[in-house]
């Protein structure tokens, strides 16, 4: 049915390959906006180089920011919507890390003298708190 020809699929393989035209021709290099260019070859694009670097260091800075912000500040209501899991596990981590541990708040109590001194009360304070 269908025979293959070895001597012809070697042949074709030994052939040397042909070299493309379009890879002779030089690479033409093209100046990017941050390069000085003369007045003939204005291109037309009247913004400064510095404008693109400002853009991409905005772009890489102000995205995050405003997920975050909308994740983590924003005003969502009190019902539940689908930033609630996360902030309640930052709720409970922050108290976590700010509050103190029953044995840290032990040693606090220890190391406190206690207040035994009382201020004294006059006629005249107590005079001002009574209604006329």
């Amino acid at each position: 049915m269908f025979t293959i020809n070895h001597f012809r699929l070697t042949a074709l393989a030994r052939r040397t390959p042909s070299i493309r035209s379009y890879s002779k021709k030089p690479q033409v290099v093209r100046p990017t906006p941050s390069q000085n260019q003369s007045a003939e070859q204005d291109d037309g694009d009247f913004r400064p180089p510095w404008v693109y670097s400002a853009s991409h260091i905005l772009t890489y800075t102000l995205i995050p920011t405003a997920i975050l912000y909308c994740v983590f500040l924003a005003d969502w209501g009190e019902r539940e919507h689908v930033f609630s899991p996360v902030r309640r596990w930052t709720m409970k981590y922050k108290e976590s890390f700010l509050s103190l541990s029953p044995d840290e708040a032990s040693l606090i109590e220890e190391s406190q003298p206690p207040s035994t001194t009382e201020l004294p009360v006059t006629r005249e304070i107590q005079a001002e708190g009574r209604p006329s």
